[in-house]
């Protein structure tokens, strides 16, 4: 099959300056093939797993947000939604800590509550498995993906398409996890989610990113760099060269090629009109170690088993460790866990059952307190 590649445009911005963001945003859209959007309604999707201020590199800098809707306007854009929406957070949930809320409405646009209008929609890849998601998704025009460059503890790393699972609302993603407890099943759910949302343009932030135990408790690290294009995985296949690995080993982008997701078919398929990410690889990036035995297993077993014993297996990934010195017993790990495993004890301290915690990670992205770590294996 003859395919037409899009084109991912890379480029260098030094700072979160108005100057330096608007040339290098104007760059991305005009080398990455961005759409005419005259008289278009546009919803953005930033990173915002949570309201963290924004030197944790935890969500989308608000300055991109803010110099791109002004971009947008500039071109003839008619309105600008923004939204996500956490795993947990109120109905009317305002992102204010990490300046993206003031970011939407200083530049015009405005923000949307994903959870106050839904619509049930099938997800492919899942059999059958319905979720809401947002009704605004149907009414715009245009999505455009606007993500962190951050390593992630489950998915290895998290981009443009892993950036769709902000989609939906709240707590739902909760059950997603514990529906889809591997990489690969959790891969399929958001391939079926990027099927239904596909979004017309991604960006990535990866002018300071994330390594090491992200997405919420890794190390800031400056990067220097912008990337963009309308196929938001190839995007996501450009940064995961620079943060230096290998794109087939994800189990997202690995998936995402085999159900055709793709425009390409090599990484030489392709084209790069600004900078080249072979050209930009970070050797000493802090990845997340990768155990390539949960594709080989799933490749055997298939679609048939029960999830009890896909359980099974997912158990002996590394556990999340409590520190109760660091705990400021918030109990957010405890509401977000999908399986249960979590509790107070008597001295409100984190008591976990790990023959129910499935290892989906989820704890250990909402702690604002740093207070868990994932075991290192030998």
């Amino acid at each position: 099959m003859n395919k037409t590649t899009a084109a991912v445009a890379i480029t260098r911005c030094a700072t979160y300056s108005k100057e330096d963001l608007t040339a290098s945003l104007k760059l991305i859209l005009d080398e990455g093939g961005m759409m005419d959007v005259t008289d278009k309604t546009i919803l953005l999707k930033p990173n915002l797993l949570s309201d963290a201020p924004p030197e944790k590199a935890i969500t989308t800098r608000g300055e991109v947000v803010e110099v791109l809707i002004r971009l947008l306007y500039e071109r003839g854009a008619k309105k600008i939604y923004a939204g996500d929406s956490p795993g947990i957070h109120t109905n009317h949930f305002i992102p204010k800590h990490s300046g993206i809320y003031d970011a939407v409405v200083n530049s015009g646009a405005q923000w949307i509550h994903f959870s106050d209008e839904t619509v049930m929609k099938k997800i492919p890849y899942t059999y059958g498995r319905k979720l809401p998601l947002p009704a605004i998704i149907d009414e715009v025009d245009y999505v455009f993906s606007v993500a962190k460059m951050k390593t992630h503890q489950l998915m290895y790393i998290t981009g443009s398409v892993k950036n769709l699972f902000g989609l939906v609302p709240g707590l739902h993603k909760s059950g997603s996890h514990l529906r889809y407890p591997t990489r690969e099943s959790f891969s399929r759910l958001i391939c079926g989610l990027y099927k239904v949302n596909r979004p017309q343009f991604s960006i990535i932030d990866g002018i300071i990113s994330m390594e090491g135990a992200g997405p919420a408790n890794g190390v800031p690290r400056y990067t220097g760099l912008l990337l963009g294009g309308r196929e938001a995985p190839s995007v996501d296949t450009a940064m995961s060269v620079i943060m230096g690995v290998d794109p087939l080993t994800v189990p997202l982008l690995e998936t995402l090629h085999k159900k055709n997701l793709t425009d390409f078919d090599r990484l030489e398929d392709i084209p790069f009109p600004l900078l080249s990410p072979s050209d930009l690889v970070i050797e000493d990036y802090k990845r997340i170690d990768q155990d390539r035995q949960t594709n080989l297993f799933n490749a055997l077993i298939g679609p048939f088993f029960t999830r009890k014993f896909k359980f099974n297996h997912q158990k002996k990934e590394p556990r999340p460790i409590f520190i109760d010195d660091s705990c400021i017993g918030c109990g957010r790990c405890i509401t977000i866990c999908p399986g249960k495993a979590l509790s107070f004890s008597s001295d409100r301290k984190i008591s976990a059952d790990y023959k129910k915690c499935i290892r989906c990670y989820c704890c250990h992205e909402v702690c604002p307190a740093d207070a868990i770590e994932i075991e290192q294996r030998e």
